[in-house]
Formats: C-alpha cells, sequence, structure tokens
C-alpha cells in the first residue's frame, strides 16, 4: 500500500474515532448511545474496516471489543490506530467468519456499513455464522443505506449526482472513471470497484437474507432526511415517495426463543 494511501486511510480512520459529527455516522453513534449500555459486554465489530468505530465503541464503554474483517489493509490501518491511541481493551484480526470464526459467544456484534457490501448469496451464510457467534440473550446491531438512498451508490461524494445508482448503468460507469479515485482496500481497492460491489441492499431483501438463520428483526429505524424537520425526529415515512428520502436503515436482531 501506498504511504501516501495508508496516510489517508489513517486519518479518514481517525476521522470516524473521534468525530461525533461525521456526516456518514452521526446517527448511528446517537443511537448507539442511547439504545445500548455495553458495559461489561464483549463485543464484535463485524466487518471493522479501518477500525474507526471499534476503537470508539472501546472509548465509550467499559467493555472488551473484537474487530474482524477479511481485507488486510483495513486491518493493518486499524493496528497502527490502535497502537497511536494506546487502546488495550480492544483487538484486530484478518478473518474470513464463513472459514475461520472467532471464538464466542459475543453479547453484542455490529455490522456497521457492511451488509450492502455482501453478496446476497452470501449474506444468509453471514447471519448463520453470525448468529453461532451470538449470546442467547446478546444483540446484533446492523446499518446500511437502503438502495433507494440519495447516497447509496457510494459514489455520490465523487460524482456529485444524489440517487445516481437510477442513471443508466453505461453513464454512471462512466462518471465514476471519470472521477475514479484509489481507496484502501485489497477488494474494493478503487470507486468503481466500490460500487460495483454493492448487492443493492433494501429492508426486504435483508429480511430474506435472515430466513433460515435463527435471528429476528426486534427493533427497526428508518432514518430520513425528514427527521431534521421540527417534530420529526423520531418519524419513520417507509411508503412512496417518502420511502427515497431514507438515508440509513437500522435494525436490531435477536435470536429466536
Amino acid at each position: 500500500m501506498p504511504v501516501e494511501l495508508f496516510a489517508e486511510g489513517l486519518a479518514y480512520a481517525e476521522d470516524n474515532y473521534l468525530n461525533e459529527a461525521a456526516s456518514h455516522l452521526k446517527v448511528d453513534k446517537q443511537l448507539l448511545r442511547r439504545r445500548f449500555q455495553l458495559d461489561g459486554k464483549r463485543i464484535l465489530d463485524f466487518g471493522c474496516g479501518m477500525g474507526g468505530m471499534t476503537l470508539w465503541y472501546a472509548t465509550n464503554w467499559d467493555c472488551e471489543v473484537t474487530g474482524i474483517d477479511i481485507d488486510g489493509q483495513h486491518i493493518a490501518i486499524a493496528q497502527a490506530l490502535q497502537q497511536k491511541h494506546g487502546l488495550h481493551n480492544v483487538r484486530f484480526e484478518k478473518r474470513d467468519v464463513l472459514v475461520d470464526p472467532p471464538r464466542g459467544p459475543f453479547d453484542f456484534i455490529v455490522m456497521n456499513d457492511v451488509a450492502e457490501h455482501i453478496p446476497l448469496d452470501v449474506l444468509p451464510k453471514i447471519f448463520r455464522a453470525l448468529a453461532t457467534l451470538l449470546a442467547d440473550d446478546g444483540q446484533i446491531f446492523v446499518s446500511y443505506p437502503p438502495w433507494q438512498s440519495p447516497y447509496a451508490s457510494h459514489v455520490v461524494h465523487a460524482v456529485g449526482i444524489p440517487w445516481c445508482q437510477y442513471l443508466p448503468r453505461p453513464l454512471l460507469r462512466w462518471l465514476i472513471r471519470r472521477c475514479n479515485q484509489q481507496l484502501v482496500g485489497e477488494l474494493e481497492s478503487d470507486l468503481v470497484a466500490a460500487w460495483e460491489g454493492l448487492n443493492r441492499l433494501t429492508h426486504r431483501k435483508l429480511k430474506r437474507a435472515l430466513d433460515g438463520s435463527g435471528l429476528r428483526i426486534a427493533w427497526r429505524k428508518s432514518h430520513s432526511i425528514l427527521n431534521r424537520l421540527p417534530g420529526m425526529a423520531n418519524v419513520s415515512l417507509r411508503f412512496f415517495p417518502f420511502h427515497l428520502l431514507i438515508t440509513k436503515e437500522f435494525v436490531v436482531l435477536e435470536k429466536y426463543h
């Protein structure tokens, strides 16, 4: 990995860790603080990426956190960030949960902005694997931008067009290639690869992926642009056309009992 790209990835991960107002994580952090008490918990950050949120959990609660990811470049940056900030209640491991799962059980498992990157035929296997790692009274917190979101393409910051995933595919590919940039990652190493790796996840597809996993949806929040308006903070409008304004879906999964 080029030194410049490593430094860029480290700065990005550190901002995710320290910046409470980071635009794509602000609501996640608020929800996690408000809904969960994680002191004394054993936490698995599945698909931890470059570790910013993993370190955030380890800092905000008296807990033990394991971050796993299949991308070695992500793990290298996460470990560097951990060393820089001297946190001892977290560890990072390069692992494929379907081949070499960590030792459970975990009280709390996080899938933050990762489910939309997993092929739809693999996602059910992931949920079944995580269910085996989850304590009987544990919970899984899943957050992702649904496909109809204005930012779901993961390239809006470069292309500059919200809902650009609805453009004709050849046109969008041309726009992405025109402003393509290298990314940290062995698997999604540039914007084109990041866009092509998306599975077009929706709530309906997520529910189908849970079939046979032993997990059920215990809670759901659809965060919308409309939630910024006075008196609308807790409103979830999921019907047409308001579903197009949903920027992120949050669900909590629990085991069937």
